[in-house]
């Protein structure tokens, strides 16, 4: 009697959602991060660099845990959002959206330097990023979204 080794089953691998932050995600259409800026009664203007491939996008995006908007600043390449930054003077502390973010992400890389403190997750080449600083000001924050396969294929600028 032969008797068989029982079959290989390889171990589950977890698939963890795409790094994001209210909704917005690196990479999306700059139409489509407009609409959720609008849809929350934000705003959102986008003008022309002198690289006929990108675009540069300013505005606000209210928030109802804080008297003041995030800034908003999204650096596009061919109408994709290539760079996503969401910044806030007076911030809370960053704690409970690092937590929120943890949660859903996993543990971040995690890097303090002096009043700075930054919480970093990286997957399949897309970056998050949130920033707290303290300074004589107040408190400050930032959440940075960048997808670093539209930036790596800019390469050199087309000649004009």
């Amino acid at each position: 009697m032969i008797i068989s080794p029982p079959p290989v089953v390889a171990p589950a691998v977890q698939t963890l959602p795409p790094l994001s932050f209210l909704g917005f995600r690196a990479g999306m259409p700059v139409r489509e991060a407009g609409s959720l800026i609008r849809a929350a009664r934000g705003m959102l203007v986008c003008k022309a660099t002198t690289d006929s491939r990108m675009r540069d996008c300013t505005g606000q995006l209210p928030q109802a845990e804080v008297a003041n908007p995030f800034e908003v600043l999204i650096s596009s390449v061919k109408d994709s959002s290539a760079v996503i930054v969401f910044s806030l003077r007076g911030a809370p502390s960053a704690a409970r959206w690092v937590a929120e973010l943890t949660r859903r992400f996993g543990r971040p890389n995690l890097k303090q330097q002096g009043s700075q403190t930054s919480w970093q997750w990286i997957r399949d080449r897309k970056m998050l990023r949130v920033v707290e600083r303290r300074g004589a000001g107040g408190r400050e924050a930032s959440v940075t979204l960048t997808h670093g396969p539209l930036l790596d294929g800019l390469g050199t600028p087309p000649s004009q």
